[in-house]
């Protein structure tokens, strides 16, 4: 196959397209993937199409669609205009999930020296969560309390750490996610523990300054 890509041609209908290589223009860049993260939220929700019309997802999903926006992969040819020096660089881009795709010059990110392939993969998503922990305004020394110890969850609560939040709170119904948690982290299951008094003294009376939900359940 050329270019092997991942299609959703209706919901729930997934194939692997043998595609053309993309063409670059004068100031992309031609990628070769080496990894190419699954988001289970965005991709499982237009896969399904089991969304509202006139919504968000029935704009965004339209099919036949191309899923992945985690794309880390080898710069393997340049257009005229574009930095030949990118050439061999391991780079980030916002690309679905293919064998070749191609990216502007000015939207990939070259992965720094010492970050893995596998970690890398995952920049999209902390954006996101960054996003949200700086709308948030944090201010160093506040407390922090997060629902979720899914993916947005750990990373939210590392980012906060780093920028200084102090304790920073994880509340999850599952033991196994809260394992993954570093250990300067505070873990509650409120399956075995009040989370209102946890966080009362955890705080000592003052409670959170702010509060993050990613559990992605809608109850």
């Amino acid at each position: 196959m050329k270019n092997p890509t991942i299609v959703f041609p209706k919901p729930r209908s997934v194939s692997i397209e043998d595609r053309e290589i993309p063409k670059i223009n004068s100031n992309s860049v031609l990628i070769r993937t080496k990894r190419s993260l699954v988001s289970i939220g965005t991709e499982l929700t237009v896969l399904s199409g089991d969304f509202p019309p006139q919504s968000y997802w029935s704009n965004y999903g339209k099919y036949p669609f191309f899923p992945g926006y985690d794309n880390i992969g080898e710069v393997i040819d340049v257009g005229p205009d574009a930095d030949r020096s990118l050439i061999g660089q391991i780079v980030a881009s916002y690309s679905p999930h293919a064998m070749y795709v191609s990216a502007p010059q000015n939207e990939v990110i070259a992965v720094p020296p010492g970050v893995s392939e596998d970690d890398a993969s995952f920049f999209t998503i902390a954006e996101i969560v960054m996003n949200g922990v700086r709308r948030s305004q944090l201010v160093f020394g506040e407390s922090v309390v997060v629902y979720g110890a899914g993916i947005l969850g750990q990373l939210t609560a590392r980012i906060c750490r780093i920028a200084g939040a102090m304790p920073v709170i994880v509340v999850d119904v599952s033991d196994n996610r809260l394992e993954y948690l570093p250990d300067d982290v505070v873990k509650i299951n409120p399956t075995k523990q009040d989370v209102v008094s946890e966080v009362n003294r955890l705080t000592k009376g003052r409670m959170a300054d702010i509060v993050f939900e990613v559990t992605g359940n809608q109850n």
